[in-house]
């Protein structure tokens, strides 16, 4: 089982987007779909899996900060 933690995208040049997660940021594929900067997405290795709505991001990431 893989637990994700939902990231923000900060930039986007090409292919290449920079995510942001709660003290740090990392770089992801957008391998297929339409993403702007400011979407939330889901990422698994390296590579842009699912986009997420605010909601739905703000609410897992407050889990994650429960279960810290």
């Amino acid at each position: 089982m893989c637990l994700a933690m939902p990231g923000k995208i900060v930039k986007i040049t090409g292919d290449t987007a920079v995510i942001e997660y709660p003290g740090q940021t990392r770089e992801a594929k957008i391998i297929d779909g339409e993403y702007s900067v400011d979407d939330y997405v889901f990422v698994s290795a390296q590579i842009i899996v699912q986009k997420l709505t605010k909601e739905e991001a703000l609410a897992t990431l407050k889990e994650w900060e429960n279960a810290a």
